[in-house]
C-alpha cells in the first residue's frame, strides 16, 4: 500500500488504532485428529477452540481466539459433525475468518468446516 498524503497517514493511523482496520487473513487449518483439540462450551452456546495453533503454525495460541455460535442453524450442524470427527478421531478442516486474531475480545469465526 502507497500511502501519498498526510491526510491518508492520519486516516490509517485512526483506523488501524481505532480497531476498524483489519489485517484479517483467513483459511483453513487441517486437524488430522480432532480428539486433539481442546474447546470450552461457555453458557450461551458459544465454543471456543482453544489449541489450533497446534495444527497450524500462524493460528493464534490460547484462548478465546476462535469461536463457533452453536446457536445457529450452521453451529448445531458443525458442532455434531465436530464432536462425531472427535469421537472417531478423524480428520476435519476448519475454515476461520482469521489466522491470528487476539486471544480475547474479538474472536475469529469458525465459517465453514468439510473434508475433501
Amino acid at each position: 500500500m502507497i500511502i501519498r498524503t498526510f491526510k491518508q497517514l492520519v486516516l490509517l493511523a485512526c483506523l488501524t488504532l481505532s480497531g476498524t482496520y483489519s489485517s484479517a487473513e483467513p483459511g483453513y487449518i487441517h486437524v488430522p485428529d480432532m480428539s486433539k483439540v481442546h474447546y470450552q462450551l461457555v453458557n450461551d452456546g458459544v465454543v471456543f477452540f482453544r489449541n489450533l495453533h497446534e495444527f497450524h503454525a500462524g493460528a493464534t495460541g490460547c484462548c478465546y481466539a476462535f469461536k463457533l455460535d452453536t446457536t445457529t442453524p450452521f453451529g448445531k450442524s458443525a458442532w455434531s459433525v465436530i464432536l462425531m470427527k472427535m469421537a472417531g478421531q478423524l480428520p476435519l478442516s476448519i475454515y476461520v475468518t482469521d489466522y491470528n486474531p487476539p486471544t480475547s475480545g474479538n474472536p475469529a469465526l469458525i465459517d465453514h468446516i468439510g473434508n475433501w
